[in-house]
């Protein structure tokens, strides 16, 4: 499944999922849901990548990840002006690439060895704290996380749509700002 869906939050659903013996319908709408976020990562790209050949799109989309994006993303606001923005995207993506495939083999191996009392299901918000909190440069996007993370919190929606619901509030909150910000 690692090399097929490279996005780690769709595998430890499907897999959650699948366990629980959940059509498999089910288990593919999850996937697709829970990566709908690529269609905006790709949306930002595409004015870097869109001149590239068939090849390297198809590559640049096999290898998006958040971590690769968020990276890219932050390098690209640093140095605007260097040229081949596409070979540093694939020195993070492929190195992304190679280390989760290792660690999905080494977690094969040897994840027998972690006893099950270990909760580990604060790996992935964690993640995703790490990859944002550095992407908060100005007062908009701050505001904009703040209100998606009191959000999610706070919120208490079936079907855990108050992850979505917070997705969505942050960003109004983050698009009114900035055009409240920019009328001043």
């Amino acid at each position: 499944m690692s090399w097929v869906i490279f996005a780690g939050s769709a595998q430890i659903a499907a897999t959650q999922l699948f366990a629980g013996g959940a059509p498999l319908l089910v288990i593919l709408a999850t996937g697709a849901i829970v990566n709908l976020r690529f269609l905006m990562y790709g949306a930002s790209l595409a004015p870097h990548f869109g001149a590239l050949n068939r090849r390297w799109q198809t590559a640049v989309a096999y290898l998006l990840t958040d971590q690769a994006y968020a990276l890219t993303v932050v390098h690209h606001a640093q140095h605007p002006d260097r040229q081949h923005l596409h070979w540093f995207y694939l020195g993070v993506a492929a190195s992304t690439w190679a280390s989760w495939q290792l660690a999905t083999i080494g977690g094969i191996l040897l994840g027998s060895l972690v006893p099950p009392s270990w909760s580990l299901d604060f790996i992935v918000p964690l993640t995703f704290i790490a990859m944002v909190v550095p992407l908060l440069g100005d007062r908009a996007m701050r505001l904009a996380a703040a209100a998606g993370g009191l959000a999610s919190v706070l919120l208490v929606l079936p079907l855990k749509l108050n992850l979505i619901a917070a997705a969505l509030i942050g960003v109004l909150v983050g698009l009114a700002a900035e055009r409240l910000w920019a009328k001043a």
